[in-house]
C-alpha cells in the first residue's frame, strides 16, 4: 500500500511537471502537429541544435536569408544560422494547408518569414525557408523604355516538368505571367497577407493590384509593353494537391529576386496561392537589350 501511494504521488508530480511545462508555450487553438514541428525546429535552429533542427529539415531543405543567399541544409546548419523570427513574443503566425504542403508565415514588424512544410513518408519536414526584413531600396528603379517581349517566362524557360502536376502547374504559372487577365485567372482570390517583398513588404490585395494595373494601363496607353520578369533557374517539388516552386527571376530595371511559391487546384483551376519575392543584395540592376540591337 506505501509503494503504490509513492507511485501515485510521483505520478501526480510528473503531470503538475509536464501541465508547468505546456503552460509556459504560447499555444492557441490554432496549433496542429505541424505549428508545434515549426516552433520545435526554430528553437532547434536558435540553440544550435544541429541534430535536432536536422530531424525536422527535408533532405532538399534550403533556406534564403535576408539578404537574398541561398543556403543549402549542410552549409545553413555548417553556418549556424539563427531565425530571424524569435520563438516566442508577439509573433504573428498564418497557417494555409494544401494537403501534403503546409505553408506558415512568422510576422513582427517588418520581417516575415515563410516556411514550406511537406509530408514526407517519415512525417512532416521543412523544405524550404525564406526570410525577408523590408527595406527601402537601395538603388533607383529604371523603367524601360522600348518593349521588351515576354518570351521568357511564358513561352519558354530553364526547367523540364516531370510530372503532369507539375505541368500543369508550370502551364497555368505561364499563362498568369503573360497578361493582366492571365494573372487575374491564376492568382488566388484569396491572395491578401500572401505576397510579401524585400521592398514593399506586404502586398495589396488582388482587387487592388487590379485596379492599380488598369489605371497604370488606362493612364498611359503608349507606354513600353514590358513582360514578366524572366526565370534563370526553376525548381519544383510535386506533393499531388500542391506544387512549392522556387525560382530565380531578374526584374527588368531592378534587382533580380527569388520567388518562393505555392501553386495549387482552387476549383479545379491550377493557382498561385502564395508568394515570396527576397531580392538578391548583391545583384545588379538588371536591363534588356532591345531587339534593334540583337
Amino acid at each position: 500500500m506505501k509503494c503504490l501511494i509513492t507511485n501515485t504521488i510521483a505520478i501526480a508530480i510528473l503531470c503538475v511537471c509536464i501541465l508547468t511545462a505546456l503552460s509556459s508555450m504560447p499555444v492557441t487553438a490554432a496549433d496542429d502537429v505541424v505549428v508545434l514541428a515549426d516552433r520545435a525546429v526554430v528553437q532547434a535552429l536558435e540553440k544550435g541544435d544541429k541534430a535536432a533542427a536536422n530531424r525536422l529539415l527535408d533532405a532538399d531543405f534550403t533556406w534564403i536569408d535576408t539578404d537574398g543567399v541561398m543556403w543549402a541544409k549542410e552549409d545553413a546548419l555548417r553556418a549556424g544560422l539563427k531565425p530571424l523570427l524569435p520563438s516566442g513574443g508577439d509573433v504573428k503566425i498564418i497557417e494555409h494547408r494544401y494537403g501534403k504542403v503546409v505553408w506558415i508565415q512568422e510576422n513582427q514588424g517588418n520581417k516575415y518569414a515563410a516556411h514550406f512544410w511537406v509530408q514526407r513518408p517519415a512525417g512532416w519536414r521543412l523544405l524550404h525557408t525564406t526570410e525577408i526584413a523590408v527595406r527601402e531600396r537601395d538603388f533607383e528603379f529604371v523603367r524601360p523604355t522600348y518593349d521588351i517581349p515576354c518570351d521568357n517566362p511564358c513561352q519558354e524557360v530553364p526547367y523540364k516538368p516531370l510530372s503532369a502536376a507539375e505541368k500543369a502547374a508550370l502551364d497555368e504559372w505561364q499563362e498568369q505571367e503573360s497578361s493582366p487577365a492571365g494573372w487575374a485567372k491564376h492568382v488566388a482570390d484569396n491572395y491578401d497577407q500572401r505576397v510579401v517583398s524585400t521592398y514593399g513588404g506586404l502586398s495589396p490585395s488582388k482587387a487592388d493590384r487590379i485596379a492599380a494595373m488598369t489605371k497604370r494601363a488606362q493612364s498611359d496607353p503608349n507606354a513600353p509593353k514590358v513582360g514578366a520578369a524572366p526565370a534563370l533557374w526553376i525548381r519544383t517539388w510535386d506533393f499531388g494537391d500542391a506544387v512549392v516552386m522556387i525560382a530565380c527571376q531578374p526584374n527588368y530595371g531592378e534587382k533580380a529576386y527569388w520567388s518562393s511559391r505555392v501553386l495549387a487546384p482552387v476549383n479545379g483551376l491550377w493557382q498561385m496561392v502564395e508568394s515570396y519575392h527576397n531580392y538578391i543584395r548583391a545583384s545588379p540592376v538588371m536591363t534588356a537589350v532591345p531587339e534593334a540591337n540583337k
